[in-house]
C-alpha cells in the first residue's frame, strides 16, 4: 500500500509546466549545484504531498486519493475472497520519513520512506475459512491499515524527444510493513449478527493471515498506477526545466 504514493510525491518536487514554464505555487525549484539540494528536495516533497496527491490536471497528473484499484482475488488456504470496485484512501496524508536521491550521478536513483494510515473500500464476496473459522458473505467492505511503512527504490533513466531529455522511472522495487489492520465486512452470513460478530472479531485478531494474501496485489496495483502517472508527467517536462543546473547527457 505504499509504493504508489511515493513516486507521485517525488514528482511534486520536479513539478513545472512543459509548455509555458508554469510552476505551481506550492513548489519551489531546487538547484542541483547547491549543497542543500537534497534537503531542498525533501522540503518540497513534504510540503507538496497533500496537494500533489489531489492531482494536477494541467499536467495530466491524476488524483490518487482515492486511487482506483483493479479487482482483487484471494484463492488459497481454504479461502476464496474477491474485492471489486475497490478504492484506496489516505495517500494525501502520507508522510515522508527518509529520502535518498542521486541526480547527476552515473546511475541516477532515489529511495523514499513513507508512513501513513491507509484504507480500502470495496464490495466483497467471501466463502471459506480464516484459519479454522468459516466466513461467508457479500456486501460492503472497509479495511483500515494503521502505520503503513513503505520504502521505494527506483532508477531514473532518460529518454529524448523533440523538446529535450526527460526522466523515466524504471525497475522500481519496494518493501512494506503494516502495524495493524481492522476489517469491517457487512452482511456476513446473510446478516446473522452472532455469527458475523464472532467471525469479524476472529478476522481482526488474525488480520495478518488475510493481509498476507491481500496486501501484495493491492500494493502492486498502487505502484503500477503511480509509476504510470509519474512517467506521463515526466514525458511532458524536460529535465533541464525541472532540475536547475542539470546538464543533459
Amino acid at each position: 500500500m505504499k509504493r504508489l504514493s511515493i513516486f507521485v510525491f517525488l514528482a511534486a518536487f520536479f513539478c513545472t509546466n512543459a509548455e509555458d514554464g508554469f510552476l505551481p505555487s506550492f513548489i519551489t525549484p531546487c538547484e542541483l549545484s547547491k549543497d542543500n539540494f537534497k534537503n531542498c528536495v525533501r522540503e518540497q516533497i513534504v510540503k507538496s504531498l497533500p496537494l500533489f496527491a489531489k492531482g494536477i490536471p494541467e499536467l495530466g497528473v491524476p488524483s490518487i486519493d482515492p486511487a482506483d484499484l483493479d479487482d482483487i482475488h484471494i484463492d488459497g488456504n481454504g479461502l476464496k475472497m474477491t474485492f471489486t470496485k475497490a478504492k484506496m484512501h489516505g495517500l494525501s496524508n502520507i508522510q515522508l520519513t527518509d529520502l535518498t536521491i542521486d541526480i547527476g550521478e552515473k546511475e541516477e536513483k532515489f529511495k523514499l520512506d513513507l508512513i501513513g494510515n491507509l484504507s480500502v473500500s470495496s464490495i466483497y464476496n467471501a466463502d471459506g475459512k480464516i484459519l479454522i473459522l468459516p466466513i461467508k458473505g457479500d456486501g460492503d467492505a472497509n479495511i483500515y491499515c494503521t502505520n503503513v511503512k513503505v520504502q521505494i527504490n527506483s532508477k531514473l533513466n532518460h529518454f529524448k524527444d523533440s523538446k529535450g531529455e526527460h526522466f523515466k522511472l524504471t525497475t522500481p522495487n519496494y518493501k512494506y510493513d503494516i502495524e495493524s489492520t481492522k476489517f469491517d465486512f457487512k452482511n456476513l452470513f446473510n446478516g446473522n449478527k452472532q455469527l458475523a460478530e464472532t467471525t469479524l472479531q476472529f478476522a481482526n485478531e488474525n488480520w495478518r493471515q488475510l493481509m498476507d494474501d491481500l496486501a501484495p496485489p493491492v500494493i502492486k496495483q498502487i505502484v503500477k498506477t503511480i509509476v504510470k502517472s509519474i512517467n506521463k508527467f515526466f514525458s511532458k517536462v524536460t529535465i533541464s526545466r525541472i532540475v536547475r543546473d542539470y546538464t543533459e547527457a
